[in-house]
């Protein structure tokens, strides 16, 4: 593959803290920062991607305004080959490097009829990704769209019950 032919400032591109408007598909995706590309990376469906990225903390505490582009690769086949070889062009700073993500800093047990775990289960094997990954990930998509139609409380720390006479 010739890559020299891919000029990451032409591809489209969203600032990366809009990453939940990026499209549902199949992508070699660079994370930059000006004209200089930080990371490269590929996956299926970029949107899940970068809902639960483990880059994000790290690329969030730097101090510039980054985006993502993408080159859409509909052949999945070719996303790991197409992939490499952007990584050996470019030779981002990222790539390469070992990034221990965050823990995760709370788990909680959710009980959901059979039926909506079955198909929670065919969803995430269908996109090959762990059960409990999709949940996280359709969870964060939720609250999100609260966020989005502006029904999400004032402050996010609240934790206090909605009193049901209220709606009365």
């Amino acid at each position: 593959m010739n890559t020299n032919n891919i000029d990451p400032l032409m591809l489209p591109s969203l600032p990366l803290r809009e990453r939940s408007s990026l499209p549902s598909c199949p992508a070699i995706y660079f994370v930059m920062d000006g004209n200089c590309v930080l990371y490269i990376g590929k996956s299926v469906n970029l949107a899940q991607r970068w809902a639960a990225h483990h880059r994000w903390s790290q690329l969030v505490k730097l101090d510039t305004v980054l985006r993502i582009a993408w080159l859409e690769c509909n052949d999945k086949d070719l996303l790991v080959r197409v992939e490499k070889a952007l990584i050996q062009e470019f030779q981002p700073k990222l790539n390469g490097r070992k990034h221990k993500p965050p823990v995760a800093s709370k788990r909680f047990t959710v009980t959901v009829p059979d039926s909506v775990f079955e198909n929670l289960e065919l969803l995430a094997q269908a996109q090959g990704r762990p059960t409990a990954n999709l949940a996280a990930f359709l969870i964060e998509v939720g609250i999100s769209q609260i966020k989005e139609r502006g029904e999400f409380p004032a402050s996010s720390k609240s934790t206090k019950p909605k009193d049901p006479k209220q709606d009365v």
